[in-house]
């Protein structure tokens, strides 16, 4: 099993409004971040951004309005190094109106997999970035956006019955500000905790992939919440 980094799975920045500057996601992450190591253990307390705590940097926050695009890029050069990982990407996002003690985490989007382009991981790959939307009915305030790239490689066996096998989830953080959109309030239904939200037994995490790295059948159901744009 590949406990090491791999830098495929580690932001480099998101970009909103079509700047052509996105900014480095080390300068945003919150201290004590793990790098790229990924985490297994789904109860683990760094599940939530592969770090001990949310003790952001004071950096320049970075706006978005609701309902605009954004997108999450990666290092090009690094999208060559490393193993060759195979999975979905979940996209999260909590509110920090209250802290960050026991943020309330939703889906905002996900990509698994299609026969035309494959794992989410091939579109990074080949791509070296995501789109996103982001929601439009959001309150203004600050947010945590949470990228999660799940590794189904060795996903046949839970972690649980096999330490040296299992999903593994590389998550970046950023926080930035919506600063637009209807300005709703906060949905109080299908909001989940990170550690919390995933069972290793769940569809779409416990996984035996075909020797050529697809689903079976090339059908797979990305694991998570119903979607923020499903729960209206």
């Amino acid at each position: 099993m590949a406990v090491s980094g791999n830098a495929q799975t580690q932001i480099q920045g998101i970009t909103f409004a079509g700047s052509e500057d996105a900014p480095n996601s080390s300068h945003n992450l919150p201290k004590n971040a793990l790098a790229v190591a990924p985490i297994s253990d789904l109860k683990s307390k760094a599940f939530a951004c592969r770090t001990s705590g949310f003790n952001f940097p004071k950096v320049e926050s970075y706006e978005a309005t609701g309902g605009e695009m954004f997108i999450v890029a990666w290092d090009k050069q690094a999208l060559t190094k490393g193993p060759q990982i195979k999975g979905p990407c979940n996209h999260w996002l909590a509110s920090t109106a209250s802290g960050t003690d026991n943020l309330k985490w939703f889906r905002i989007g996900e990509r698994g997999y299609t026969a035309a382009d494959g794992w989410c991981t091939d579109v990074i790959r080949r791509d070296g970035q995501l789109v996103v939307s982001m929601p439009d009915d959001l309150p203004v305030g600050e947010y945590i956006f949470r990228n999660e790239v799940i590794d189904l490689t060795y996903a046949g066996k839970t972690n649980a019955d096999d330490p040296t096998m299992g999903a593994q989830f590389y998550a970046d953080c950023l926080k930035y500000k919506v600063a637009g959109g209807k300005n709703q309030k906060m949905p109080t239904e299908g909001l989940v905790s990170l550690p919390g939200a995933y069972l290793a037994t769940d569809k779409g995490l416990l996984v035996n992939l075909t020797a050529e790295g697809k689903p079976p059948g090339d059908k797979y159901t990305v694991p998570g919440p119903a979607l923020h744009n499903q729960r209206k």
